[in-house]
């Protein structure tokens, strides 16, 4: 996409992401389906977050609408993130 928009001189500010958000567990979840069946994990609560980071979490997702203008057939991000586990997995020779 960085190359097309750059033959096409696009200008101003995107932001390169897939539209949508997913969470660590969406992604851990993919690691185990596609990588490692046996992984295992555990979340932490907010009061034990709390103890090791300075600054409250934040749950932010970035607008690709201006990018979505310009590919209208970029895939939304857990669309993509099945089709980088998938090709992980090929890579890793699993």
């Amino acid at each position: 996409i960085s190359i097309d928009a750059t033959l096409r001189r696009l200008k101003g500010i995107y932001n390169f992401t897939n539209p949508g958000a997913v969470t660590h567990n969406q992604i851990l979840s993919l690691y185990k389906k596609h990588i490692d069946p046996d992984f295992t994990w555990s979340n932490f609560t907010i009061a034990e977050q709390d103890k090791v980071i300075k600054a409250p979490r934040s749950n932010t997702e970035l607008s690709a609408a201006k990018l979505l203008k310009e590919f209208p057939d970029l895939p939304p991000i857990d669309v993509a993130l099945e089709s980088c586990f998938q090709r992980m997995k090929v890579n890793l020779g699993k």
